[in-house]
Protein backbone atom coordinates (compact mmCIF):
# COMPACT_ATOMS: atom_id res chain seq x y z
CA UNK A 1 0.00 0.00 0.00
CA UNK A 2 1.44 3.46 -0.82
CA UNK A 3 1.30 6.48 1.17
CA UNK A 4 0.64 9.94 -0.52
CA UNK A 5 1.24 12.82 1.43
CA UNK A 6 -0.92 15.28 0.04
CA UNK A 7 0.22 18.88 0.04
CA UNK A 8 -1.74 21.74 -1.60
CA UNK A 9 0.06 23.88 -4.10
CA UNK A 10 1.27 27.39 -3.60
CA UNK A 11 0.60 30.03 -5.14
CA UNK A 12 3.54 31.97 -6.86
CA UNK A 13 2.22 35.35 -5.22
CA UNK A 14 2.41 33.39 -1.86
CA UNK A 15 6.22 32.63 -1.76
CA UNK A 16 7.63 36.09 -0.79
CA UNK A 17 4.48 36.52 2.38
CA UNK A 18 5.62 32.87 3.36
CA UNK A 19 9.57 33.63 3.56
CA UNK A 20 9.13 36.84 5.33
CA UNK A 21 6.66 35.00 8.03
CA UNK A 22 9.40 32.11 8.36
CA UNK A 23 11.71 34.72 8.66
CA UNK A 24 10.14 36.36 11.48
CA UNK A 25 9.93 33.01 13.28
CA UNK A 26 13.15 33.04 13.14
CA UNK A 27 14.14 36.46 14.45
CA UNK A 28 11.67 36.44 17.16
CA UNK A 29 12.85 33.31 18.67
CA UNK A 30 15.89 34.65 18.77
CA UNK A 31 15.10 37.95 20.44
CA UNK A 32 12.84 35.35 22.78
CA UNK A 33 15.92 33.48 23.83
CA UNK A 34 18.37 36.68 23.45
CA UNK A 35 16.66 38.67 25.75
CA UNK A 36 15.35 35.67 28.75
CA UNK A 37 19.40 34.43 28.67
CA UNK A 38 20.55 37.92 28.94
CA UNK A 39 18.39 38.44 31.77
CA UNK A 40 19.34 35.52 33.37
CA UNK A 41 22.49 35.81 33.50
CA UNK A 42 22.70 39.38 35.06
CA UNK A 43 23.72 41.25 31.41
CA UNK A 44 21.04 43.21 31.55
CA UNK A 45 18.24 44.02 33.93
CA UNK A 46 15.12 41.35 34.90
CA UNK A 47 12.77 43.99 34.15
CA UNK A 48 13.69 43.43 30.33
CA UNK A 49 11.95 39.62 30.53
CA UNK A 50 8.87 40.70 29.62
CA UNK A 51 10.12 41.66 26.17
CA UNK A 52 11.30 38.52 25.78
CA UNK A 53 8.03 36.83 26.11
CA UNK A 54 6.64 39.67 23.87
CA UNK A 55 9.22 38.34 21.36
CA UNK A 56 7.98 34.87 22.27
CA UNK A 57 4.06 35.67 21.47
CA UNK A 58 5.28 37.33 18.41
CA UNK A 59 7.01 34.33 17.26
CA UNK A 60 4.09 32.06 17.95
CA UNK A 61 1.42 34.05 15.80
CA UNK A 62 4.01 34.24 13.21
CA UNK A 63 4.49 30.28 13.18
CA UNK A 64 0.54 30.68 13.43
CA UNK A 65 0.70 32.46 10.48
CA UNK A 66 2.92 30.30 8.64
CA UNK A 67 1.51 27.12 9.40
CA UNK A 68 -2.24 28.40 8.03
CA UNK A 69 -0.22 30.25 4.67
CA UNK A 70 1.41 26.83 3.47
CA UNK A 71 -1.92 24.93 4.34
CA UNK A 72 -0.79 22.65 7.49
CA UNK A 73 -3.02 20.12 8.36
CA UNK A 74 -4.71 19.79 11.99
CA UNK A 75 -1.78 17.31 13.05
CA UNK A 76 0.77 19.47 12.21
CA UNK A 77 -0.54 22.48 13.47
CA UNK A 78 -1.31 21.08 17.22
CA UNK A 79 2.83 19.79 16.78
CA UNK A 80 3.71 23.71 16.10
CA UNK A 81 1.36 24.75 19.29
CA UNK A 82 2.96 22.30 21.48
CA UNK A 83 6.00 22.72 20.18
CA UNK A 84 6.02 26.79 21.05
CA UNK A 85 4.78 25.96 24.18
CA UNK A 86 7.74 23.95 24.91
CA UNK A 87 10.64 26.75 23.73
CA UNK A 88 8.32 28.47 26.28
CA UNK A 89 9.31 26.86 28.76
CA UNK A 90 13.22 25.57 27.80
CA UNK A 91 15.34 28.65 28.56
CA UNK A 92 13.85 28.67 32.08
CA UNK A 93 14.16 24.75 32.37
CA UNK A 94 17.66 25.02 31.30
CA UNK A 95 18.83 28.25 33.59
CA UNK A 96 17.09 25.90 36.85
CA UNK A 97 19.15 22.63 36.01
CA UNK A 98 22.37 24.91 35.96
CA UNK A 99 21.58 26.39 39.03
CA UNK A 100 20.86 23.48 41.22
CA UNK A 101 24.29 21.45 39.17
CA UNK A 102 26.27 24.70 40.67
CA UNK A 103 24.57 24.47 44.16
CA UNK A 104 24.76 20.57 44.47
CA UNK A 105 28.50 20.76 43.36
CA UNK A 106 29.92 24.05 44.46
CA UNK A 107 33.08 23.28 45.99
CA UNK A 108 33.39 22.93 49.44
CA UNK A 109 35.68 23.07 52.27
CA UNK A 110 34.59 21.95 56.08
CA UNK A 111 31.00 22.36 54.48
CA UNK A 112 31.62 26.15 53.73
CA UNK A 113 32.05 27.07 50.07
CA UNK A 114 35.53 27.99 48.67
CA UNK A 115 35.39 31.96 47.68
Amino acid sequence: MDHVIYMPQLAPGDFLGIFVVATLVLVFGVGYAAVITLSKMGFIPRKWQPFGYLFWVLQAYSLYDLSVRIHSNPFTAKVLAVAMIIYLFAPHLYFYLIEESEKRYEPTEDGQPIK
